[in-house]
């Protein structure tokens, strides 16, 4: 037979049912070709065969194919493409068959068609072969189809993909008539090869020429500004986009997404992702790896959690990226949950989540978890082995590290450069000088590895751990290249330990004069002269640190209790529960034999966290984790106090060590007092558990008991308020003083005895106690340091019970905030405004540089700016501001949390958590904007590109229309546009988005006297004079 058809499908029974299969087929066929009266019936019969040569093809049976394709005795073009392009689409050897029938083609005379050549173009890409490809453009151009769209799309594809731009931009522009394909090819094009601006000019002359773009040409923008060009440019194809209806588009949502991600817009990424109407697996897992790569385990699960719940179920990449992620973290818990769900929807076999898996349980301390990882894949490439190495040289499992490596070779799996660094890691820490020798030069000599930076740092850190500096040194001059700062940090950390100062300082200089900015790389030298005793230089080197470098990253540490992360850093007393932790430190001294005078530097603030469960005693699960048990203390009654304490060693020391507490928790007033005696222990550790016995509050020889029953703090500078002068003041905490209500708690107005109007802010103390701890004593600390005419006063403050309370100077005019709103009536004019920003000007100035200690305020915003009757402006509200300590240059305070108001807050604060005066300049600039728009710093309900009020002002004035920013309600006389542009003009400089680039407060305020100065003469004012809020205020007084 004709036809032997190998499976057993429907299309079998069709054909063996067929006419065609008739044994007189054949010479059927035969006397229609010699009939030429009936062309139609030969037309039908090689329509039919040319069908079948395609079902083979398509079946891949190109044996049976090409005896179809023999039999065929008259063939026509259509026969040839579907010949050709069937096999071309076959792959692998199947490419020069192809090939093969194209020349066979030729030679029997056959034109090719668009077809042919379209399939023979893409056969070239495949095959790598640019230079076959330009024959077949020259044949193109020969048979006159080189003004075809179709034709010129796979050749412009065909350059772009070998980098020949310039012959893919001749093709394209020799066809006259484009089809939208073609322009989004050329499109591709420019894309491909990093030209991000030709592209969008091939998109502005593509609109200029009426063809309206498409879902690809969209997706090509996007992408292009993925990786090209600043994020407004994205924001601007964004507008598009929604403007020409592609906004429901899930592909073009998707690749938003991944814009806004990869420049680091988090916020748009999601927001973008929330208003999708239809998405996929593609969009989750965009938004998801997006978090990962930004290192946010925490919302990447919850991202996949509600993925599930939405039906959708991940893939392999959505899982290995959240597992990444949750290893940057060390996320324990949320590692071991998505393993199980790896494991039961069976994504565990794919190589990249087992890989995925054997870093991220190495990363959360669980080598145990690592290795079970590893034997569960089946074949483990190079990735797998490697990443197994490289856990067991993080854990100091050096042995097994190189047993690893051994047994990876004698699975013929050829080692990497990666696989070599990791062995020669972990030859490092287990201190293995001569295998790592070996190593090194089984790199380079048997698999000619050719070793980099990293392996040289490697094999010099492992030469300086085990004594060999003057091999280290001379490896390390000798090096092809020059070393890095991790390579002479690792030399000089050696030479510190074996106290060789002498080649030391050779490496020191070069490293400060690689990175003379990097505080690391003085603390190194530092720490190595301190080592030494040569304190003259210690000196030295950290005075070269506070000239050079504006910040210094801090060492932290971090334990994982009950699913939440706690981090630590030196001096951060900011934890919720620090009481308990000092507690807890304290017994552990005592247990340990170590005096608590000697060690009062180890009291808090603490790096080092320590789980007090009053409930019961946890063991560890894992020499390096806590296990997931909530920290609580219940208190409300004697008995739950007994019963705890029976199975709590912590209660149980705490009975035998009451001399310990008194000393930690005694006030100097109380200290070798009678009292101390009978200090009810319990009654402590309740308290700083966040406890609220009656006991406590009714003892009156408590540490808490005072005549009043409220805890006057005796710090100097503050008035000692009792709750009987409160209560008096503000009328029982009336309802009608209440003035307002805001995070800090309620706040009423008040007048003390000698007249003195004031505000009382009122707030439960566990609130603050869980809450906002840290801002009320950083709210005490800083109005008690500063004093200054244009900062809110500060009275004293009381702890009463489970209460606290500040008292501060009453502001009666409301916020600035409220006058821009013309919530009081009248318009505030321009003068008042420039006013105002100087006042600020000159509060947050005194704050930076003439306090006893510099402060940043990191809350400047026009709610927390008051007006006196006479519309001076006075800074409020110091809940987030931090006291920069001697220590630490240029003002400069690490955060492990980001506080402040959106809108307000500093961007490069926002991504290094490094807080300095520039951070409140910063601020400062959005107010500027905001004195003079009107509007608040985020307008939700405007269309997109006037939502960031500053953004929107800049950009305004970058392009010459600075007048078209400036407050509707105020005047456009010559005076206020020429104010305008020099505040916004000091705004852009205030919003710099790098902070060496902005000035600092006490320049602005100089450069904004000027602008007053300037102003009022040109108003014809050549005395100062208030404005014309002052002016009325001052006539209905003296009314």
């Amino acid at each position: 037979m004709l036809i032997t058809w190998r499976s057993h499908s429907i299309l079998t029974v069709h054909f063996k049912n067929s006419l065609l299969l008739d044994t007189n087929f054949r010479r059927t066929l035969y006397k229609t070709s010699k009939n030429s009266q009936k062309d139609d019936q030969f037309s039908r019969i090689s329509a039919s065969m040319n069908q079948i040569l395609n079902l083979y093809i398509k079946c891949k049976q190109v044996d049976d194919a090409s005896k179809v394709f023999d039999e065929i005795l008259v063939r026509n073009v259509v026969t040839w493409n579907v010949m050709i392009s069937g096999l071309v689409g076959c792959g692998g050897s199947f490419w020069f068959m192809g090939i093969c029938y194209f020349r066979r083609m030729m030679f029997e005379l056959f034109v090719p068609d668009s077809t042919t050549f379209t399939g023979l173009l893409k056969l070239c890409i495949e095959l790598n072969d640019i230079e076959i490809g330009k024959q077949l453009h020259g044949l193109v151009i020969k048979v006159g189809l080189c003004k075809d769209c179709f034709v010129s799309g796979v050749l412009v594809d065909l350059y772009a993909k070998f980098g020949v731009v310039e012959d893919a931009r001749k093709v394209f522009d020799f066809v006259l008539d484009r089809d939208v394909v073609l322009w989004n090819v050329m499109v591709s094009c420019y894309a491909l090869n990093g030209l991000g601006g030709e592209a969008f000019r091939v998109f502005r002359l593509m609109e200029s020429n009426g063809v309206k773009g498409d879902e690809f040409t969209f997706t090509s923008l996007i992408n292009i500004c993925s990786s090209w060009g600043p994020c407004e440019l994205g924001s601007l194809i964004h507008g598009v986009v929604i403007r020409q209806g592609f906004d429901m588009d899930v592909v073009i949502s998707s690749a938003l997404v991944d814009m806004y991600i990869k420049k680091e817009v988090m916020y748009d990424a999601q927001k973008v992702f929330q208003a999708m109407k239809f998405k996929n697996v593609i969009s989750w897992t965009t938004l998801i790896v997006g978090y990962g790569r930004y290192g946010d385990g925490k919302e990447a699960t919850i991202l996949l959690v509600q993925m599930l719940e939405e039906g959708f179920i991940p893939d392999e990449l959505t899982l290995a990226s959240v597992l990444s992620s949750c290893g940057n973290l060390s996320l324990f818990g949320e590692i071991v949950q998505i393993h199980a769900f790896a494991l039961k929807s069976g994504i565990s076999v794919f190589l990249s989540v087992g890989n995925a898996l054997i870093n991220a349980y190495s990363k959360s301390g669980n080598i145990a978890s690592a290795f079970l990882s590893f034997n569960l894949i089946i074949e483990p490439d190079i990735v797998s082995w490697t990443s197994m190495i490289g856990a067991c040289a993080f854990h100091g499992l050096a042995g097994e590290g190189i047993r690893l490596f051994e047994k990876m070779l004698s699975h013929k799996i050829r080692p990497d450069r990666v696989a070599f660094l990791e062995v020669l890691s972990a030859c490092c820490h287990g201190g293995l000088v001569c295998e790592g020798f070996g190593y090194f030069a089984l790199m380079t000599d048997a698999y000619e590895v050719v070793p980099d930076l990293e392996h040289y740092t490697c094999l010099i850190d492992l030469l300086g751990r085990g004594g060999l500096l003057v091999e280290a040194f001379n490896i390390l001059r000798s090096m092809p290249m020059q070393p890095g700062a991790d390579t002479l940090g690792a030399f000089i950390g050696a030479c510190k330990v074996y106290e060789n100062i002498e080649l030391a300082k050779l490496a020191t200089e070069q490293l400060v004069t690689l990175e003379p900015n990097m505080p690391v790389n003085y603390t190194l030298m530092s720490n190595m002269y301190a080592s030494a005793g040569c304190w003259n230089d210690v000196g030295r080197v950290r005075k070269m640190m506070r000239e050079n470098c504006h910040y210094k990253v801090p060492g932290c540490s971090w334990i994982e209790i009950a699913g939440e992360v706690n981090t630590f850093v030196s001096s951060d007393r900011t934890h919720p529960q620090m009481p308990e932790m000092s507690a807890a430190l304290v017994l552990f001294l005592i247990t340990h034999d170590l005096s608590v005078h000697a060690n009062q530097d180890l009291l808090p603030p603490t790096t080092v966290c320590f789980e007090v469960d009053c409930g019961r005693s946890t063991p560890l699960q894992t020499p390096d984790r806590v296990s997931n048990t909530s920290s609580s203390a219940n208190s409300s009654s004697s008995s739950s106090h007994k019963s705890n304490s029976k199975r709590n060693p912590v209660k149980i020391a705490a009975r035998s060590v009451k001399g310990v507490f008194v000393a930690c928790f005694t006030p100097p007033e109380l200290e070798n007092s009678r009292d101390v005696s009978v200090f009810d222990i319990n009654s402590v550790v309740s308290d700083a558990s966040g406890g609220d016995s009656e006991k406590k509050h009714r003892n009156s020889s408590s540490l808490y008991g005072t005549s009043n029953d409220s805890a006057r703090m005796r710090d100097p500078g503050t008035t000692k308020f009792t709750i009987a002068e409160i209560l008096k003041a503000t009328n029982n905490f009336s309802p009608n003083l209440k003035i307002g209500q805001g995070g800090f708690g309620t706040v009423y107005k008040g007048r003390l005895q000698d007249g003195t109007s004031v505000a009382v802010k009122r707030a439960k103390k566990s609130v603050y106690d869980k809450h906002l701890g840290a801002e009320f004593q950083s709210e005490i600390n800083t109005l008690t340091e500063v004093g200054h005419l244009n900062l809110v006063k500060f009275y004293g403050y009381l702890v009463h019970e489970d209460e606290k309370l500040v008292v501060v100077e009453y502001v009666p005019n409301g916020t600035l905030r409220e006058h821009l709103e013309c919530m009081h009536g009248a318009v505030l004019d321009f003068a008042a405004r420039l006013d105002v920003a100087i006042d600020v000007a000159h509060a947050v100035t005194y704050l930076h540089m003439y306090s006893d200690h510099p402060i940043i305020h990191r809350d400047i915003k026009s709610s927390n700016i008051l007006l006196t009757e006479k519309f001076r402006a006075k800074v409020a509200d110091f809940g987030f501001a931090r006291m920069v300590t001697d220590g630490e240059s240029d003002a400069t305070h690490i955060s492990t949390q980001v506080k402040g108001t959106a809108g307000y807050l500093d961007p490069e604060y926002l991504t290094t958590y490094q807080l300095t005066e520039k951070s409140d300049v910063y601020s400062f600039g959005v107010l500027l904007v905001e004195l003079v728009t009107g509007r608040r710093p985020i307008e939700a309900k405007r269309e997109l590109k006037e939502r960031i009020t500053a953004k929107w002002a800049m950009k305004k004035f970058s392009e010459g229309d600075a007048i078209l920013v400036l407050d509707p309600r105020l005047e456009r006389s010559p005076a206020n546009n020429f104010a305008l542009e020099k505040i916004l003009e000091l705004a852009l400089q205030c919003l710099a988005p790098h902070r060496k680039n902005r000035p600092r407060m006490r320049r602005c305020a100089e450069i904004l006297w000027n602008i007053r100065k300037d102003y009022r003469e040109l108003l014809g004012f050549d005395t100062p004079s208030l404005s014309s809020h002052s002016q009325r205020s001052n006539s209905a007084s003296e009314g």
